[in-house]
């Protein structure tokens, strides 16, 4: 398993989708100083994230302290999937390898498999965000 790029970025949306809210909600958090501000593409001025500001908020989720030192509390809506998690996918863990290939993890099924059974209940009962999370979580202790 390789490591992440330095030179991969992620946008709103898909740090949105791996962190499980929304993008109105990731915005509304942000201006209030619990999520960092995004870097700005040179080519596009567009809001993206490094890797670094990518782990800084999964960190913010899981200890649910803002980087204002803000204490955060997530909403317990369910997101609607996107229509790209709507896919089936095209082999084992297919969805899964490809979501953290977006976020400049590779992984092969079994390094999935692995990971899968560290977490309770082999991720059974987790939405699609927090699965990737933790699968993206426990698979980076093991770098």
């Amino acid at each position: 398993m390789s490591k992440p790029s330095q030179n991969r970025y992620v946008t709103v949306t898909e740090l949105c989708e791996l962190i499980g809210i929304s993008k109105n909600r990731f915005y509304a958090l942000q201006k209030a100083g619990i999520f960092p501000a995004a870097l700005r593409s040179a080519l596009s001025n567009r809001p993206v994230f490094d890797t670094a500001l990518v782990e800084q908020c999964l960190g913010i989720v899981r200890n649910r302290v803002g980087a204002n030192g803000v204490p955060y509390v997530p909403n317990r809506k369910k997101a609607t999937p996107s229509r790209e998690s709507r896919k089936q996918p095209a082999g084992r863990h297919q969805g899964l390898i490809e979501a953290l290939a977006s976020l400049g993890l590779t992984a092969t099924p079994a390094q999935v498999d692995e990971a899968l059974k560290s977490l309770p209940d082999g991720g059974a009962g987790l939405d699609e965000p927090q699965l990737i999370r933790q699968v993206f979580l426990a698979l980076r202790k093991k770098d």
